[in-house]
C-alpha cells in the first residue's frame, strides 16, 4: 500500500507526547550558536550502566532536575536533550558512522556543517541563519563517556552470575510486533491461504512474546513486555486521528486552497477513502509504535530490546502460499533521502549516532542469526545492500540496517526479528497448529511448535551474546543438509 512507504514522512511529524488530535504548531527553532549554558545550573550528573541498575525508567534518568523540581532543559528546542552528549564523539567517529551506516545515501550533507570542532545542524540546506542544534566533537582519541543506562554484551560477560542463570539480571523489553485481534484487518496482517483459517500476525507474535517472557525469566533476566493483550497500546483511535490525516492530504495537494475552503463534512467526502486508509495508518503506525516506545521509556530501563515478528513473500497478501523460506533480522540505520528531508528523522538520526547502540545491536542480532541458522538452516532475505538497506557485518547478510519505526523510536539498543515465512506451506501449518508440546508432523516431518522454537532461538541468542556459547534449546531439531529441520 502507497501510505506505508510514506510512512517515514508521517510519523515524525507527531512524535514527542501521545498523538493529540489537533497538534499545536510547531515551535520556532533557537539560535542555538549565542546560547551560553550557565554550567552550575546545567552540571548534568554522570548517567552510566553502573549508576542505573535501580533506575525506575529511562525518563526519571534523563528527564534532570533542578533544586527546585523544575527541568534543567533551558528551551523548547526538540534538540536540545542531545545536549548530555556534548564531546562523547569524534569528528572521525561521527562521520564513520553517518556515511557507513546512517546515512549511505549521502542525503544529510547540505544540513550540516563540520570541522573538526562540532557540527552545526540546520533546519534546511537553503536555510542557514539559524541552526537546530551544534554538537561539539570530541578532540581526536578523547571522547568522554556517553550517557548511557545500558551494558553492552562485554561488560554483562564481565559479571558474576548465579549457575543456571546466564542472563541473571540482564533487563530485556520485549515487543511482539502488531496489534492482531480485531485490528488485524485494519492493519493488513491478517491472511488466509486455500479456505482455511486465517493468521494475524499481531495474535502470533503475542504467542512468541510470552514464551519467551518465560523463559528469558527462567533464564534470570528482568522482562518488561510492552504489550500483553490484542488491545492497541495507545489511547487513540482512527477517528481521532482525522484532523492530522485532512491536513497531510491538503498539504501534499495541488489543489490545496480550494480545497481548504470546504467545510469539514464536504473535504472528508471530497477526500474519501484516502482520508479513512491515513487515518488508520496514523493510528496503528504511527501512534501505535509511538506509545509503545514511550511504555518502555516511562516503565523499564532496558539493556536491549527485541522486537517480534514473521516475515512473508510479497504474494502474501494475495494468499499466496510458496516454498521458499528465510530469516532475516534488522539493526537501526540506513536513512533513505526522502526520510532525511524530514526534521524529525534527522533528529533520531544524531541521536541514535550518539547513543552509542549501533555496535551492541549488531552483536546482539548477529548472535540471534547465528541460533536461527542452526536451528532451522534457512538462508538469509536476500537484501544486502539496497534502496532501503545496508549490510553492518561483512560476509553476515543475515543482519542489516534499515530505518524502521519500532528501531527508530524505541530508546537504546533495539534488535528486530523477523524470521520465517508466513506464507510459507510447511511454516503456515505450523502456525495454525497453535503452541504444543512435543513434535506432530507436515508435510511428512516432524516439527515441535513454531513458536517455541522462535522463542528458544531469541533466548538462547541473548545467552550467545550476553553470556557464554551454550547447547542450543531443542539441540533435536538441528538442521540437516537439505536445510530442514529434523
Amino acid at each position: 500500500m502507497a501510505l506505508v512507504g510514506a510512512s517515514a514522512l508521517l510519523c515524525p511529524a507527531l512524535r514527542g507526547n501521545p498523538i493529540k488530535p489537533t497538534p499545536a504548531p510547531p515551535s520556532a527553532p533557537v539560535h542555538v550558536s549565542t546560547w551560553t549554558p550557565d554550567l552550575s545550573l546545567y552540571n548534568y550528573p554522570p548517567i552510566t550502566p553502573a549508576t542505573t541498575l535501580n533506575a525506575k525508567s529511562i525518563t526519571e534518568l534523563i528527564h534532570l532536575k533542578t533544586a527546585t523540581g523544575l527541568p534543567k532543559y533551558p528551551t523548547p528546542n526538540e534538540w536540545f536533550p542531545l545536549d548530555l552528549y556534548q564531546g562523547t564523539i569524534t569528528r572521525e567517529q561521527f562521520e564513520q558512522k553517518l556515511h557507513r551506516l546512517y546515512d549511505p545515501f549521502s542525503a544529510f550533507a547540505p544540513y550540516l556543517d563540520i570541522n573538526d570542532s562540532r557540527v552545526v545542524i540546520y533546519p534546511a540546506p537553503q536555510e542557514r541563519r539559524c541552526a537546530q542544534f551544534v554538537l561539539d566533537f570530541a578532540p581526536p582519541n578523547q571522547p568522554r563517556p556517553p550517557m548511557r543506562w545500558f551494558r553492552t554484551p562485554e561488560e554483562f560477560r564481565a559479571e558474576i552470575h548465579p549457575l543456571g542463570k546466564p542472563l541473571n539480571g540482564l533487563r530485556v523489553a520485549i515487543d511482539p510486533g502488531h496489534i492482531g485481534g480485531p485490528w488485524a484487518q485494519m492493519e493488513e496482517r491478517s491472511t488466509r491461504y486455500r479456505g482455511s483459517a486465517p493468521v494475524q500476525e499481531g495474535d502470533l507474535n503475542l504467542i512468541t512474546g510470552r514464551l519467551l517472557k518465560q523463559e528469558l525469566t527462567q533464564l534470570g533476566a528482568s522482562v518488561f513486555v510492552v504489550r500483553d493483550s490484542t488491545e492497541p497500546v495507545t489511547p487513540y483511535r482512527p477517528d481521532d486521528m482525522l484532523p492530522q490525516a485532512r491536513e497531510l492530504l491538503l498539504k501534499h495537494s495541488s489543489h490545496i486552497t480550494s480545497l481548504s475552503a470546504m467545510p469539514p463534512d464536504s473535504l472528508n467526502l471530497v477526500l474519501g477513502h484516502r482520508l479513512i486508509d491515513l487515518a488508520e495508518f496514523l493510528f496503528y503506525r504511527c501512534s501505535e509504535i509511538e506509545e509503545r516506545g514511550n511504555r518502555i521509556r516511562n516503565n523499564f530501563v532496558p539493556d536491549i530490546t527485541v522486537t517480534l515478528y514473521i516475515d512473508a513473500t510479497p504474494g502474501s497478501g494475495r494468499g499466496h502460499l510458496t516454498t521458499a523460506n528465510a530469516n532475516i533480522f534488522f539493526v537501526h540505520g540506513s536513512y533513505t533521502k526522502s526520510e532525511i528531508a524530514d526534521a524529525g528523522m534527522r533528529q533520531h538520526c544524531i541521536y541514535k549516532m550518539v547513543e552509542g547502540s549501533s555496535d551492541i545491536e549488531a552483536e546482539v542480532a548477529a548472535s540471534i542469526a547465528n541460533v536461527f541458522t542452526q536451528k532451522t538452516g534457512l538462508k538469509p532475505v536476500g537484501y544486502g545492500d539496497s534502496n532501503t538497506t545496508r549490510q553492518v557485518i561483512p560476509g553476515n547478510s543475515y543482519v542489516v540496517a534499515r530505518n524502521l519505526a519500532a528501531n527508530r523510536e524505541y530508546a537504546g539498543p533495539v534488535v528486530c526479528t523477523e524470521p520465517y515465512f508466513m506464507n510459507n506451506d510447511v511454516v503456515y501449518q505450523r502456525l495454525l497448529a497453535g503452541d504444543y508440546e512435543g513434535e506432530k508432523p507436515f508435510n511428512g516431518k516432524n516439527y515441535g511448535s513454531i513458536f517455541r522454537e522462535y522463542a528458544d532461538c531469541v533466548a538462547q541468542g541473548l545467552v550467545r551474546a550476553y553470556a557464554s556459547p551454550t547447547v542450543i534449546a531443542g539441540a533435536n531439531n538441528v538442521p540437516t543438509s537439505s536445510g530442514q529441520a529434523k
